[in-house]
């Protein structure tokens, strides 16, 4: 019996073996420990999750929808209710989608992309995964706009969201009129937060200047007043270093605020810095944050004696560096936003920020006392510096930097002091000064003062003495160093990572330029960018099917097969976008390699759609049209979203002339696939032999939408034209053809017979020569131009082609013969009334 409140670290441990059983794919091992879980702590939002989530991955689809449909609150729950949703369709989609947003405070303004690692996780979507599958939700759904408004805010958040940018593309907003204006450039670029991410820890505050290495302090010894203390209580514990200066007035508007800046806001909390908690209550309370990824701070650093004479010395150093006149003006209070610019250090201790404050002062008295001193040091600073003390060094670091206040502060008190104390009387001051295009301020020290310091140094303990005199000796070798090497005031950058993620966006998006030409139909403009890739990106199986993609829209098929071998070689086992490759060898005639072809695709995986395709294509050109319908059917049982098998089904009924049964497969594929162009030419042609030419038109226009760099498309527009008797109209459409294309012959020879019935026969001989060139060897080019002579009155020629043309196609003898005899009637005119020579040019 589970007990009343469930404990955490039993909880723990179940979920540590889930996600083990997750991550190293043992699925029935996962799915049992989930069961466990979900029976020990029934009533835990994650422990639902988790349960659903090994049900989701073991295809238990509406298991798991029933499952979550109770927890929809939690936004780990209602994502993978969603996803189920989108994997049973049947117009659950919009339930997924009301899911999502009922939660959308949860993940809204979530950001996850720098959060995964081999060794850390996170578990719940962020922001952009979840506007993702909001838009394949509404895609799914038919909505464009609102899937298109999912997939913009989806890249806007993160560019590496490849998913997102592929699912932008395949809506086909960009070719409507009121299209979107897609800008790749635009996309693959780092947003603010990752520009952010770059920045190094200890250079989150803005416009500070570097002082002294973070090398040179740890090898000359200045971080603490005893060797023996591993880590300064005064630096980051989050990895973060502080070299010396930081202790100085220069990194920060008030050496006391950052003293104060790691205090919280109760007494209690100052004492002593704690690690953050990790339990797992506290996961489940905020609806799904990550225990993966919570980091615990290190315990601080125990002080010892040596601390507190630090402490000592840096209290007493403020104050002699106040009676000498210190140049710096410090304000009262920080602000938050300096504070939270810098990574927390360890708290301070109460009694140190106490003494320092009942020493010093604060508030309008503090102020006044400055703006004497400020008055003081006016006054002397045109004195000679003879009288400096022998104990002070001065250095200039020789760099000219404009330092100012984050705040918009002025640029006073540019000079940096570094203060250490030679056992308990005797103060060494490092002035480090910047060089400003204004005049400067130097401190100098009164008379008195001098003799004060030599009256201290002379009572110091001679070690001490000569130990800070050797640290302040090395302290000056490091602050002298040239200023070519001294650090920029703009925030320093991680360079590796920025390397790597420049990479990565410059790598996504000569992909993203190619993929989205691809979709648009552009295909030079695809290939040129996939053939910038380098040569391990490019002799990818992702890459090259695209690559032959491109070549199949634009008729190459020499070029397509050439990458689909290739694709064959580099991934034998591959039976993705196959059935592309099985249309590509259909169309030219390559019976025994679309046989190979499909018996390989079979044997590898019986149960994949592009298997099946293969095999259909292999009997479609055997003229086994009833057995390839057969394996077509199979393919859309497999994968009903599958457009393209639907298509090559309807193909095979318009080849029986089972044209109704051929509009039910059409129209499945246009549901399937609202911008698959195929079956919309496929519905255009069947309408066109059912004598609808009206409507054909209708759908040749919507596919020639979709894919408007088609010229078979255009010129089918023209067909359906030139049928209808308007030849102005149809010759239109041909000359665009002709210009998408000026190799086709198709567009040449539909384009010429318009003109002939136009009565242009000049123009029209001029295109038929040029069509000659092209396709020498078709019979029906041949005998249009026997047609043209003897309508110019050139028996001579007309015989010759009349001849070529019997050659070529002995089966259409009796129309040639017919043609040749009537030679001798005066014809004056084209005419295109005949059916029988229609089927023989159409042919």
């Amino acid at each position: 019996m589970s007990p009343a409140i469930p404990q955490p670290n039993i909880v723990a441990q179940f979920r540590s073996l889930i996600w083990q059983g997750l991550d190293t794919d043992t699925i029935t091992t996962a799915l049992f420990v989930a069961e466990r879980l979900y029976a020990y702590d029934p009533k835990g939002a994650d422990s639902v999750h988790l349960f659903a989530l090994c049900l989701y991955r073991d295809g238990q689809y509406q298991a798991a929808e029933n499952l979550t449909k109770g927890w929809l609150r939690h936004v780990g729950c209602a994502y993978i209710y969603a996803q189920c949703c989108l994997k049973l369709g049947g117009g659950k989609e919009n339930e997924g989608v009301n899911a999502l947003e009922g939660c959308k405070r949860q993940w809204g303004g979530s950001s996850a992309w720098n959060q995964h690692s081999d060794t850390e996780r996170r578990a719940m979507p962020d922001a952009a995964t979840v506007y993702t599958l909001i838009g394949r939700l509404w895609h799914a759904l038919g909505d464009t706009k609102k899937s298109v408004d999912c997939y913009v805010s989806a890249v806007k958040l993160n560019p590496y969201l490849w998913e997102a940018f592929l699912g932008l593309c395949d809506t086909g907003i960009v070719n409507s009129s009121a299209g979107l204006n897609l800008r790749i450039q635009n996309i693959f670029k780092p947003t603010a937060e990752m520009l952010e991410s770059l920045k190094l820890p200890s250079s989150n505050t803005s416009n500070i200047p570097a002082t002294i290495p973070e090398e040179a302090v740890t090898t000359n010894g200045l971080r603490n007043a005893s060797e023996n203390i591993p880590n300064d209580p005064f630096s980051s514990t989050n990895g973060a270093t502080r070299d010396r200066s930081d202790l100085a007035f220069n990194n920060h508007p008030s050496f006391f605020n950052r003293l104060n800046e790691g205090l919280g806001n109760s007494a209690n909390d100052l004492e002593t810095p704690t690690a953050q908690s990790s339990n797992p209550a506290g996961h489940e309370m905020l609806g799904g944050g990550n225990l993966n990824t919570i980091s615990e701070k290190p315990p601080p650093v125990r002080k010892t004696r040596a601390a507190t004479t630090e402490i000592t010395t840096r209290k007493l150093s403020s104050r002699s560096t106040r009676e000498i006149g210190n140049d710096v003006k410090r304000p009262t209070t920080a602000s938050s936003q300096d504070i939270n610019a810098i990574a927390a250090p360890a708290r301070r201790s109460t009694r140190l920020t106490s003494k320092f404050t009942s020493k010093l002062g604060v508030g309008s008295e503090r102020e006044t006392r400055l703006a004497t001193k400020e008055r003081e040091r006016d006054a002397k600073k045109m004195k000679t510096s003879s009288g400096r003390s022998k104990s002070g060094l001065h250095l200039s670091s020789g760099t000219t930097a404009a330092v100012k206040e984050k705040g918009g502060g002025g640029d006073k008190g540019n000079s940096e002091d570094v203060n250490v104390r030679n056992g308990s009387s005797t103060t060494v001051t490092v002035s480090f000064e910047i060089t400003e295009p204004q005049p400067q301020r130097s401190t100098r020290a009164t008379t008195a003062t001098i003799a004060k310091r030599k009256a201290m140094a002379s009572s110091a303990d001679p070690s001490l003495t000569r130990m800070r005199k050797k640290q302040m000796t090395d302290a000056v070798a490091v602050v002298s160093r040239p200023a070519a090497q001294a650090a920029p005031s703009k925030p320093l950058m991680d360079l590796k990572k920025e390397e790597a993620m420049y990479f990565v966006l410059k790598l996504f998006e000569k992909l993203g330029v190619g993929y989205f030409s691809l979709c648009r139909f552009h295909c030079k403009e695809a290939l040129q960018a996939f053939n910038s890739l380098p040569t391990s990106q490019k002799e990818t199986p992702w890459v090259q099917t695209k690559i032959g993609r491109a070549h199949y829209e634009m008729a190459n098929y020499a070029d397509a097969e050439r990458s689909f071998l290739k694709v064959r070689q580099l991934d034998p086992a591959r039976t993705r976008d196959m059935e592309v490759f099985s249309t590509i060898l259909w169309h030219q005639r390559k019976d025994v390699d679309l046989s190979y072809l499909a018996h390989d695709l079979v044997d590898l995986d019986r149960l994949s759609p592009e298997s099946w395709c293969a095999l259909g294509n292999c009997f479609s050109l055997q003229r086994d049209h009833d057995q390839a319908l057969k394996c077509f059917k199979r393919a859309t049982q497999l994968n009903p979203k599958l457009a393209y098998a639907f298509t090559l089904q309807g193909h095979e009924h318009v080849s029986n002339e089972e044209y109704e049964k051929a509009l039910i497969s059409y129209r499945c594929a246009v549901a399937a696939d609202s911008r698959h162009y195929n079956a919309w030419y496929g519905l255009g042609k069947v309408y066109e032999k059912m004598g609808k030419y009206d409507v054909a038109e209708k759908h040749f226009r919507t596919a020639t939408k979709i894919n408007p760099t088609n010229a078979v498309l255009v010129c089918c527009v023209g067909m359906v034209l030139e049928k209808t008797k308007d030849y102005k109209g149809a010759l239109g459409q041909y000359n665009i053809a002709c210009e998408m294309a000026p190799t086709s012959a198709l567009s040449r020879f539909k384009k010429a017979r318009t003109l002939m019935s136009l009565r242009m026969y000049p123009a029209a001989l001029k295109e038929l020569r040029i069509l000659k060139d092209i396709a020498p060897d078709e019979a029906n080019v041949h005998f249009l131009l026997g047609k043209l002579y003897k309508l110019l009155k050139d028996k001579r020629n007309a015989i010759k082609h009349f001849t070529d043309a019997l050659n070529l196609d002995p089966k259409a003898g009796h129309l040639i013969k017919e043609a040749i005899e009537n030679l001798d009637d005066d014809d004056d005119e084209y005419s295109t009334e005949d059916p029988e020579v229609n089927r023989f040019l159409d042919h």
